[in-house]
């Protein structure tokens, strides 16, 4: 069911279908799309500022196209969710992923641990009686 709300560009009220914005402000993202695409098609290697700087469009907004993929391509430099360096592609960055992967790494292996312990004693257990 639609809802009415208040547009986070403009302010002004209008019915959510699924855009996020009013349909006048979606115009207008869709027109700065077009503009950040030809940028990124003629600049190898950019980065977010330098987009919001030649182009003029929001910084949130590059950013929202990137996040939610209307905006793909390696040639754009954008920040890494957790420490905040230039990255090309996905979320983290090399040194965030592979810190990620560690601390998976090690609750995979604590949790192994109390589930080799939890069935240790219920082992002993298991032979008592009560």
């Amino acid at each position: 069911m639609n809802k009415l709300k208040n547009c986070p560009e403009c302010g002004k009220l209008y019915l959510e279908v699924g855009q996020g914005m009013c349909p006048a402000c979606y115009d207008i993202e869709l027109e700065q799309e077009q503009v950040v695409h030809t940028y990124i098609r003629d600049h190898d290697k950019c980065s977010i500022k330098q987009i919001v700087e030649d182009t003029g469009v929001k910084e949130k907004v590059v950013l929202r196209m990137i996040k939610s993929g209307r905006v793909v391509s390696d040639n754009v430099a954008y920040p890494c969710e957790n420490c905040g360096a230039d990255i090309y592609l996905g979320r983290l960055c090399d040194k965030c992923n592979q810190e990620l992967a560690k601390q998976v790494e090690k609750l995979a292996a604590e949790k192994k641990k109390i589930q080799n312990v939890d069935r240790s004693h219920t082992m002993y257990n298991a032979g008592r009686e009560f």
